[in-house]
């Protein structure tokens, strides 16, 4: 089933002041109930308290904006605490520690759900949700709690109390470990009243970009991988880079591409995991494939990054990668990681609403009509609909997919009768 939004004339109002984050912001395996364990809590530290009449205000001043707002601003009526929490998960076979922001709804009565929103590419230590938590989007998202939500935000390892390693840029394993473990975690710190809230452990799932692709992959390891007590109501998946080999060949068919930094990041990623062995000299040119370690260290922003490296495709990659990427046996390790690291469609039996902008030039939009073919296939039926957002932009169409997601969680729950409502 496909639906469509249409287009506000005033995104990049908007869009100015949150761009930075949004740009920057499967095969199968065994049960892995080894490695998501119920001990995954080790700390936490209340940042920030918002009021609910400031957080009433904060969505009345975005529905100036976004008319379609209106529905959240009724039903703020909590003040929210926003925690750094810290937490343990797995990383290539040990165990380590990461971060995440967890928010929750100030209360002493109800029970509510969970959303977990997964965030977009980013490569600065300072950007990250626990590192960057007055940024415009991350503030909105916290303050999603008002209404009723336990909001979880994690960094992903290689960044907030990860950051001595560098980033697993689009690794699915441990990216989907660091979303479930940060879960997890605060269910631990509920279950142990360290916190004054409860769960229904109705869980919800929301990302874009990255964290689209993060969204999906997570939701679909909870369903058939794990034996986790709490399941997933829904999820709402945004313009992610679902099967990688795909938007790699998008990337390298043109003769300029806007994003290098997407170009450089997954080879630098899979090079230090270990996936990819030959040296970066083999995919990139010099001086780029000499210099690019030390621009992901988590010192330099998306931008920052881009201005470093060059857009145009045969300055930045090398042409016996660009020539040999889908048949050289060179490339094979780089093949297998593109696979395994792809997220395809399957019989889902929740619900799954997939989002992405006509005009995206960054991850085409072909990403998401494949996966969502894939859900057909599978017999996932009107389980799965998927978005067309009419002439937005990878970075325009972030804000209504958020918007239509949370209102869409709001719907499910009014129709189950589960968010509770405390006078």
């Amino acid at each position: 089933m496909k639906h469509s939004i249409k287009s506000l004339s005033i995104y990049s109002v908007i869009i100015f002041f949150i761009s930075s984050v949004l740009l920057l912001p499967s095969c199968s395996k065994d049960k892995n109930d080894d490695l998501v364990t119920y001990n995954s809590y080790v700390s936490h530290e209340l940042v920030v308290t918002y009021t609910s009449s400031g957080i009433k205000q904060l969505f009345q001043n975005l529905s100036v904006l976004y008319p379609e707002v209106a529905p959240i601003v009724e039903n703020v009526q909590y003040n929210v605490g926003v925690y750094n929490v810290t937490y343990k998960t797995m990383f290539q076979g040990e165990e380590i520690e990461a971060s995440g922001l967890v928010c929750i709804p100030v209360s002493d009565n109800g029970s509510f759900p969970m959303i977990s929103f997964q965030n977009g590419t980013n490569t600065a230590h300072d950007e990250a949700p626990t590192k960057d938590i007055n940024n415009v989007l991350f503030k909105y998202l916290q303050s999603t709690s008002a209404t009723g939500y336990i909001m979880l935000m994690p960094d992903y390892i290689g960044f907030g109390k990860s950051e001595q390693f560098v980033h697993p840029y689009l690794h699915k394993e441990s990216t989907v470990l660091s979303v479930e473990n940060l879960i997890i975690a605060t269910k631990e710190m509920i279950d142990g009243k360290l916190v004054s809230v409860s769960w229904d452990n109705d869980l919800y799932l929301m990302g874009y970009s990255q964290g689209g692709w993060a969204t999906m992959c997570t939701h679909k390891d909870i369903t058939e991988n794990t034996n986790l007590s709490f399941g997933i109501k829904a999820s709402a998946c945004g313009a992610g880079p679902y099967d990688l080999s795909v938007v790699q060949n998008f990337m390298f068919e043109g003769v300029t591409y806007p994003q290098p930094v997407y170009m450089a990041y997954s080879g630098v990623s899979y090079h230090s995991l270990g996936l990819i062995t030959n040296p970066l000299s083999d995919y990139f040119n010099e001086p780029f494939a000499t210099q690019l370690p030390s621009y992901f260290t988590g010192a330099f922003s998306n931008g920052e990054i881009n201005d470093k490296l060059n857009d145009t495709v045969t300055v930045l990659v090398a042409e016996s990668f660009l020539s040999g990427i889908n048949t050289d046996p060179k490339y094979n390790d780089f093949r297998n990681a593109m696979n395994n690291n792809s997220v395809f469609g399957w019989n889902t039996i929740e619900p799954i609403r997939l989002y992405h902008g006509t005009s995206d030039n960054y991850v085409p939009p072909s990403t998401s009509e494949l996966v969502y073919s894939e859900f057909e296939a599978a017999g996932a039926g009107s389980n799965v609909t998927y978005t067309p957002l009419p002439g937005l932009t990878h970075s325009t169409a972030a804000i209504p997919m958020i918007l239509d997601a949370l209102l869409w969680f709001n719907e499910l729950e009014q129709k189950s009768g589960e968010i509770v409502m405390v006078n």
